[in-house]
């Protein structure tokens, strides 16, 4: 199956750690390997070297080659020259593939979360693969709630479309709901028609070429040299100035939040997007006190905390509910319920020139 890597994210909130030469999907959150390590081998199980590609900016290329070695093939790694969202990424991806590839499904997957249940991910991914090869539908894995979490966006499902292979189901999309209030997410949480969104996607070239099209149409009219690219000069210099025109925008809000075709399956694998530093309780067990503790620690009346210093020891007395991560030449220290403002400090950092810091 062909598979697409977006990895061009910067991973403010996972500072001081994520910095801009070595964000979030270059980073070991979970003591096995970096994220981007973890997404290439859990795609590995069912994609050869040849079927997987990784989108990310330029800078970060050669250090991600590394990371992948012997998973995806250098000449796999497609370089933007900026950022530029989702958007521009899932065109990216599905010109390359349309061109090399043919009118095939692809699946799209974020490189900095974290799946669980690896069997049950990929009888998803190949069922959601047969499923499009007949179907001309945008297609999203919805996960279920386990609890209600503000922090995610939500999929309203809709009608049964069809019971896919080995018992996968697809579901239409009734609507798109952004990151809820407590009171609604809880309701989410109860009532059973209600998905995570996990911003993992697969679809057809045509499919998803033709949905952006429509949305935004001169984002597909400044690609369209890019699709017709046979290697006869380096694609990132036909990127550049295509790039300096192309809008910012993700993917959900561009195309998928408003098109009548898109389905969703419910996924049967774990996952969590591994968001902020309060995710690593999510995938980190808790101590008797509710501590989460990466690398050596003294703790002294301490509870609830979430400490993650890999490279030195680090003492806590007498708080809770305490972020503390070392980053080596920065640290961190914030109460748990503030950790999504990490990239207030990032900022900040910026506005005030320490450059070397970020």
């Amino acid at each position: 199956m062909l598979a697409v890597i977006m990895a061009g994210g910067s991973g403010r909130r996972f500072w001081p750690r994520s910095r801009r030469e070595r964000p979030k999907q270059l980073i070991d959150l979970t003591g096995r390997g970096s994220m981007i390590q973890l997404t290439a081998e859990r795609l590995s199980a069912f994609c050869s070297p040849e079927e997987l590609f990784i989108v990310t900016v330029a800078p970060l290329a050669d250090a991600i080659a590394l990371e992948v070695a012997g998973k995806v093939p250098r000449a796999h790694i497609v370089e933007e020259p900026q950022g530029r969202n989702t958007a521009a990424a899932a065109v990216l991806a599905a010109s390359i593939i349309e061109s090399r590839f043919g009118d095939v499904p692809f699946l799209m997957v974020p490189a900095d979360h974290v799946i669980t249940d690896e069997a049950a991910f990929r009888a998803d991914a190949l069922a959601a693969e047969r499923y499009l090869e007949k179907n001309d539908r945008l297609l999203t894995f919805g996960i279920r709630p386990s609890r209600p979490e503000t922090g995610y966006g939500y999929i309203k499902k809709g009608a049964p479309i069809a019971a896919g292979d080995a018992g996968a189901e697809i579901f239409e999309v009734e609507s798109f709901h952004e990151k809820p209030s407590a009171q609604k997410a809880k309701a989410y949480c109860a009532g059973g028609d209600y998905f995570w969104n996990s911003g993992l996607f697969a679809w057809r070239p045509s499919v998803i070429l033709r949905a952006v099209e429509k949305q935004l149409p001169d984002l597909v009219s400044l690609m369209r040299p890019i699709r017709a690219h046979q290697g006869t000069e380096p694609l990132l210099f036909l990127l550049k100035p295509v790039y300096e025109r192309v809008p910012a925008i993700s993917i959900d809000h561009a195309v998928m939040e408003k098109a009548d075709n898109v389905a969703v399956l419910r996924a049967r694998f774990g996952w969590s997007d591994v968001g902020s530093w309060e995710s690593l309780r999510e995938i980190h067990s808790p101590d008797a006190n509710g501590n989460v503790l990466i690398g050596e620690h003294v703790l002294l009346d301490a509870k609830d905390n979430t400490v993650f210093s890999p490279d030195r020891l680090v003492a806590v007395i007498g708080l809770s509910d305490v972020v503390i991560v070392d980053g080596g030449d920065a640290i961190l220290v914030c109460r748990r319920d503030r950790v999504q403002q990490v990239r207030d400090a990032v900022e900040a950092l910026e506005r005030s020139g320490k450059t070397r810091l970020y």
